[in-house]
């Protein structure tokens, strides 16, 4: 896959107002021989813009046609894929960011809300839309202010312009992709065992994990205990402890790394939830599983 990323000065954080704007990544792609991109969700957005041939991407549903002038979001937490034509691949563009709130707000009389407006782009709803906005201009725009100069402030603030400018549509023109109440069932589990797993080791946001399915957290818990007789956490708590059995059965990591890694924090919360699961302390089963018991078995 071919890959131009812009300059890394562009990179970093940019305050606008009441928000402190995180810039990832801003590249041109043309996957050359790339076929397919597997379901995965990830922790930031992402913006993706189709310049030339097609692509396809799914969002936990079917597939959908993506071609020139056409754009998708992807928010935090959403599940989705990517087919590719690996022999006349697409070229495109795919920017990425993070936000948060500013440590200190404006002033009164300064404007603000630019927060709430980036904030909106969670609840973007998955599809494919039509650019009737200008988003290419300002994309090429970005492009080549950064790589006439170094990237400055100003740069990074085309970058935000654009986030803003996605942010103030109101009705975009497309494909929309089949919503977490058109999905099958089986779709549904998949979707959030997807999104379980991306989340393992870091504290779970169920709102996140419900704007993301664009359904309520409350019926989005009942559905799954229906379909999987388990609770949400409770199959989050099932994952970790999956993770630290294999970490204890493979390698010789502490406790306390342990615990991190598979996502449980401290080593007391985590040797306490291991033993109500398995009736054993984590010391004892390693003990009893570990490497460095089978190594001396031999």
């Amino acid at each position: 896959m071919e890959r131009a990323a812009l300059p890394d000065s562009l990179y970093g954080p940019v305050r606008v107002n009441d928000a402190v704007v995180e810039i990832i990544e801003a590249l041109e792609e043309q996957p050359w021989g790339a076929k397919f991109c597997p379901s995965h969700t990830h922790v930031w957005f992402e913006f993706n813009y189709i310049y030339e041939g097609c692509m396809r991407t799914g969002f936990g549903g079917p597939l959908l046609n993506v071609g020139p002038g056409q754009f998708f979001v992807i928010p935090p937490g959403l599940e989705h894929c990517h087919e590719y034509e690996p022999q006349s691949p697409h070229r495109g563009v795919c920017l990425r960011w993070t936000f948060a709130r500013a440590e200190s707000t404006t002033e009164e009389g300064e404007s603000a809300g630019i927060r709430d407006m980036l904030d909106s782009l969670r609840h973007w709803r998955p599809g494919c839309y039509e650019d009737r906005y200008g988003l290419g201009e300002r994309i090429a725009r970005l492009f080549s202010e950064a790589r006439e100069a170094v990237p400055s402030a100003s740069t990074r603030l085309t970058f935000v312009q654009i986030l803003l400018a996605l942010a103030a549509i109101r009705d975009p023109a497309g494909t929309i992709a089949p919503q977490a109440a058109d999905l099958s069932d089986a779709a549904f589990v998949r979707k959030i065992e997807i999104y379980l797993n991306d989340e393992r080791a870091e504290r779970m946001d169920v709102r996140r994990l419900a704007a993301s399915m664009h359904v309520s957290y409350n019926h989005l818990a009942r559905k799954y205990k229906r379909l999987t007789g388990k609770t949400i956490v409770g199959r989050l708590t099932e994952i970790r402890l999956e993770c630290a059995l294999k970490l204890l059965q493979d390698t010789d990591a502490p406790m306390s790394v342990i615990a991190e890694v598979a996502g449980f924090g401290a080593a007391h919360y985590f040797s306490r939830v291991f033993k109500e699961s398995y009736g054993i302390s984590p010391k004892a089963y390693r003990r009893a599983h570990g490497a460095s018991e089978r190594t001396a078995d031999r």
